[in-house]
Parts: C-alpha cells; structure tokens; sequence
C-alpha cells in the first residue's frame, strides 16, 4: 500500500494516517466502526470514479486492454482503500470478538453468582 501513497491528497493521506498501529489500538470498535465508515466511503468514491473513467476510456481506445494505461493513477487510490478497508476490518473483526468474550465472561459470572444464593433451590 506504502508505493501507491503518492496519489493521495492530504485529507486522504491523514485518513489513511489513522490506520498507524498506536492509532488503531486507542479506538474501541465505536471508534472503529465510525473509522470504516469513512474509509468505506472513500473506497466507495475512488471505485466509482475508476469504473467510470475506465468504461469511458473503452470506447475512445477501442478496447479495455488499451484503456488501461490510462486509469492507472484511479486504480492506485480505489486499490489503497480497498487496502484500508481490510485493515480496518480485521482490527473491527478482533476488538469485537474480545468485547463479545468479556461480555460472555460477565454473564456467565453473574449466573453462576445467582446459582450459588443462599436459599436458591438450583445450587452447583
């Protein structure tokens, strides 16, 4: 993802700043869930834009082999977003499923708590 960096604006290029290991492990998934949503967007945009421009290149170049050449910077942007975007979904992915696991944990805490009352009939 690093060679493709060179085409990203400022305001992308901090986007794609916030995906740096020390960033990443301050945000807790509300946190990540708001960071994907506008790394999503931004891959949303920058896909777009290279199909769009691509399919208008075919015609003028006569076909999609020869219109390649020509979209390679839109590629490179849709490509580090897409990159982004599975970054942000695996780190999503992890601080859920531990999240998930200690509320678990809690739950089961509290049951074998209430199990073990006195005067409760259901002892373990």
């Amino acid at each position: 993802m690093e060679q493709y960096l060179w085409v990203l604006k400022d305001k992308e290029r901090d986007l794609i700043r916030e995906l740096e290991p020390d960033r990443l492990g301050e945000l807790d998934e509300d946190g990540l869930l708001a960071l994907h949503k506008r790394v999503r967007r931004a891959r949303n945009k920058h896909t777009t834009n290279y199909r769009r421009g691509a399919a208008e290149r075919v015609s003028q170049a006569g076909g999609r082999g020869a219109a390649a050449a020509g979209s390679d910077k839109a590629r490179a942007h849709a490509y580090v977003f897409e990159e982004a975007l599975s970054i942000i979904s695996a780190e999503l992915a992890r601080v859920a499923h531990e999240e998930a696991e200690a509320l678990k944990d809690e739950r089961l805490a509290r049951a074998v708590r209430q199990m073990v009352r006195p005067g409760n009939r259901w002892r373990a």
